[in-house]
């Protein structure tokens, strides 16, 4: 199986870098793997033109575009900051999972009947599967209260990746470990030690 990694976390010393550490340990030596760190790479995160106008050719990007399409299945480890991935994560979706790489969209009629009938979006990425790893200050618990009805049962910083990045350009969220209240002296080491046996446990099924 290929397998892309996609993290977004600046601290090399993070929680979310043990969750990192972790994944790559565990996945089965039969797995072709490649990570694409965000924080380690230098290009531009912001849509300029939106998708009105090409920018120009940025190799970082190219790439990324050749990995999500070589892969069959994608994990997500980043924090949920204001309830949303990363800044620069969500950059990098904007740049990657563009029209004719990752999706089609119909732009003729009613988006609502196009979507009623599946003629809204032709999903380019289809078969392929993810996982998303995330940590958050706030209980788990609090974004699904906070995020509204809509995105139960997952929060907001979840939905957004699962439902309307992903599931839009046909890939199928398969695992979603998220563990809260990260920083905070109510999660103790051994929690924290619990969680990352949780993660391998999951990766080991891949």
């Amino acid at each position: 199986m290929n397998v892309l990694i996609i993290y977004s976390h600046p601290n090399e010393t993070s929680y979310n870098a043990s969750i990192l550490q972790t994944v790559q340990k565990h996945l089965a030596p039969e797995h072709r793997v490649k990570i694409v760190d965000l924080y380690k790479e230098n290009f531009d995160p912001v849509l300029r033109y939106g998708y009105r106008k090409r920018m120009e050719e940025d190799s970082f990007i190219l790439r990324s575009q050749e990995l999500i399409q070589w892969a069959d299945h994608l994990i997500f480890v980043y924090p949920i900051w204001w309830s949303s991935m990363p800044s620069l994560m969500k950059g990098w979706i904007d740049r990657v999972f563009t029209p004719g790489i990752a999706y089609s969209a119909n732009d003729q009629g009613s988006f609502i009947w196009n979507y009623l009938r599946g003629n809204q979006f032709k999903k380019l990425l289809k078969g392929k599967t993810a996982s998303i790893y995330a940590t958050s200050m706030a209980p788990t618990w609090w974004y699904k209260i906070f995020s509204g009805p809509l995105n139960i049962p997952d929060s907001y910083g979840i939905s957004v990746l699962k439902n309307a990045v992903l599931n839009h350009c046909g890939i199928k969220t398969k695992r979603v470990c998220i563990l809260g209240e990260v920083g905070r002296d109510v999660n103790t080491a051994s929690m924290r030690e619990q969680h990352l046996q949780k993660v391998a446990a999951e990766v080991k099924k891949l």
